[in-house]
């Protein structure tokens, strides 16, 4: 019983430890598709040099406009085949698995198919007036 006694506290001193810090994020790429973004948070500076992007099954050059200030922000604008994440590639050769951010397409697809509050009561009126003229028959 003791022995179960002193490793929980050994667990639990352990596990309530604080979180070590985490270095912010120097360069910040957001690539942006129509229905989500993909954010790439990278602690390192941005070396120079082209970035691709898998699309298809297809490495595409990805043009980026890079901002400056701390922290560096890069944007592109492009169509993507992915559901829920991407691939990008940097110049180093490294390879990122990103996964979107924002409502995914079930959500877009609710969200576009409800109707506003004045279509909502023209279709019931509709409803009650064609309940009337088949009870008047």
């Amino acid at each position: 019983m003791r022995f179960l006694l002193a490793a929980l506290l050994l667990l639990v001193g352990f596990g309530c430890r604080k979180p070590e810090p985490v270095a912010p994020p120097q360069t910040r790429l957001i690539v942006r598709f129509l229905d989500r973004d993909a954010v790439l948070d990278l602690t390192a500076v941005r070396s120079e040099g082209p970035w691709r992007l898998m699309n298809a099954g297809q490495w595409e050059p990805l043009e980026i406009r890079w901002k400056p200030g701390t922290p560096n922000i890069g944007a592109a604008v492009v169509g993507r085949t992915a559901p829920d994440w991407v691939l990008l590639e940097d110049p180093s050769l490294d390879t990122h698995r990103v996964v979107m951010r924002g409502p995914g397409p079930e959500e877009l697809t609710r969200r576009n198919e409800r109707m506003d509050p004045q279509e909502r009561d023209a279709l019931a009126l509709l409803g009650v007036l064609w309940a009337l003229s088949w009870a008047r028959r």
